[in-house]
């Protein structure tokens, strides 16, 4: 007989996967204060501000530091943080509110150098009238050519060292990846693309236009150097590409991505840090508190700092702070071949991710030639564990995880045995046309076994003296 119904609990659904609540204490004190009260404001999951407000940090830092795990392991401050929620839950409210200090910054950096840059329009402008003048002349030229070609040829070499200056940027807004990368390589290699729709995948995916290489989106997270020679335009090159991402998207778009094989195969979507929001549509005040003025401008004067902080540095890890990223690392490993399998692209990026994040957090609030803490370490260690689990659900509705439509399979198969209990040995004798190999049972069984469905218990040797099959035993509340 089976075990009894009160030795069980109800097992979670094979649909959704239980997302954590954003760590939100983590963040720098006025980033928390803001998202906590921009959520309730908005009435929206404090996840959608909570890892938005990363890129914010991203966007302030990615352009001044870098951070050093080894010798030979540097990293960016670059993310791509994406949260992914339904139609009609505010997304471009929440994104707004996080901008508005980065954007205010900008408008006014732009206001200061629009004179500077109108006159250097003007010296280009000179220089190339004057070349075409002295080309013009040479040629014509009957009695002085050879002072006439020096000419033209100096100002050749003038135009060509000229450095043209541009408007000054920190975000841009869905665009294409050829456009992407002009103006990355006006603003010195650096920028955010922040959205609040579906259109930057879009232009990713090239659905319109199939010849996009979206080569930036993958080396601008690395810091990889791109170079783009194109017919009829001009090339770019850029050493140091580092581009953030602050997006919302809706789950259809999320959905999608895997079905690109383009984008999954090259580890674009393994990038991303998701944020898969769970909605409070049904459940949201109708008159919620505002954001309080004192909480607003204490998060305006804390990004408008950071952002106008100057120098740059590597940024290095205290042994403490080195200690546990290392603990985490091996956490991760075995996730990698088990539960994770899936999302190997992404799981294989976590440690990075979460270096960077202790970074921003660090360099919030102090110098760069100050190691990271213990402590801030910790509270990059909670939010990747956030991130972690909201990988999963993100992957799974995207449509990736074949472990678990595995599992799903399995658990047909012990339903339809019709008993309390079944062995192992039995189980994969059923399932044979679709598991070659016994092992290939061990990671569907465990995400049965983690969602309540089954316990599996080892038995004592045979009378032969063979090791007897494991029992997997039926969750009763699950039939």
């Amino acid at each position: 007989m089976g075990d009894s119904v009160q030795a069980w609990d109800k097992p979670i659904s094979f649909s959704t996967v239980q997302t954590p609540a954003f760590p939100t204490s983590h963040l720098p004190g006025p980033v928390a204060a803001f998202v906590e009260q921009l959520a309730e404001s908005t009435q929206t999951p404090e996840e959608m501000a909570g890892v938005l407000s990363l890129g914010v940090l991203s966007t302030a830092f990615q352009s001044r530091d870098t951070v050093e795990i080894t010798p030979d392991w540097k990293e960016p401050l670059c993310l791509y943080t994406v949260a992914v929620a339904p139609p009609g839950e505010r997304k471009s409210a929440v994104i707004a509110a996080l901008a508005a200090p980065v954007y205010e910054y900008e408008a006014e950096q732009r206001e200061r150098e629009a004179a500077e840059i109108a006159q250097n329009q003007t010296e280009r402008a000179l220089l190339e009238k004057a070349l075409a003048a002295a080309q013009s002349s040479a040629v014509k030229s009957k009695g002085n050519f050879e002072e006439k070609r020096l000419e033209a040829l100096n100002l050749s070499a003038q135009l060509a060292e000229f450095r043209d200056l541009y408007a000054f940027r920190l975000i841009v807004d869905d665009t294409t990846s050829e456009k992407l990368v002009d103006l990355m390589e006006q603003q010195g290699g650096c920028i955010t693309v922040a959205s609040a729709e579906g259109g930057v995948f879009d232009a990713i995916s090239g659905r319109y236009d199939r010849n996009t290489n979206f080569d930036i989106y993958l080396k601008g997270h690395a810091g990889d150097p791109v170079s783009v020679d194109r017919i009829g335009r001009k090339s770019n090159y850029i050493r140091r590409p580092l581009l953030s991402m602050i997006l919302t998207i809706q789950p259809e778009v999320l959905r999608g991505l895997m079905g690109n094989a383009t984008m999954r195969g090259r580890g674009l979507c393994g990038r991303f840090l998701y944020a898969v929001c769970n909605s409070k549509i049904g459940w949201r005040e109708v008159a919620p508190a505002p954001v309080s003025g004192a909480v607003r401008e204490e998060y305006r004067h804390f990004v408008r700092r950071i952002l106008s902080g100057q120098g740059s540095g590597v940024v290095r890890l205290s042994p403490e702070a080195d200690a546990i990223r290392q603990e985490y690392q091996k956490y991760i490993e075995p996730k990698l071949r088990g539960p994770w399998e899936h999302m190997r692209d992404w799981g294989t990026k976590l440690t990075g991710a979460m270096v960077r994040i202790a970074a921003l957090l660090h360099l919030s609030s102090f110098p760069a030639a100050e190691p990271i803490s213990a402590e801030t370490m910790a509270d990059a260690t909670a939010i990747a564990e956030f991130l972690g689990a909201h990988a999963e659900a993100a992957y799974q509705a995207m449509g990736a995880d074949g472990t678990m439509e595995d599992a799903r399979y399995l658990w047909r198969r012990i339903m339809e045995s019709g008993t309390d209990e079944i062995s192992k040995r039995d189980l994969f004798r059923q399932c044979q046309r679709r598991f070659k190999k016994a092992d290939a049972l061990e990671v569907p069984l465990q995400i049965l076994e983690e969602y309540g469905y089954i316990r599996i218990e080892e038995q004592l040797r045979d009378g032969a003296g063979r090791k007897a099959s494991p029992i997997i035993k039926i969750n009763p509340l699950a039939r």
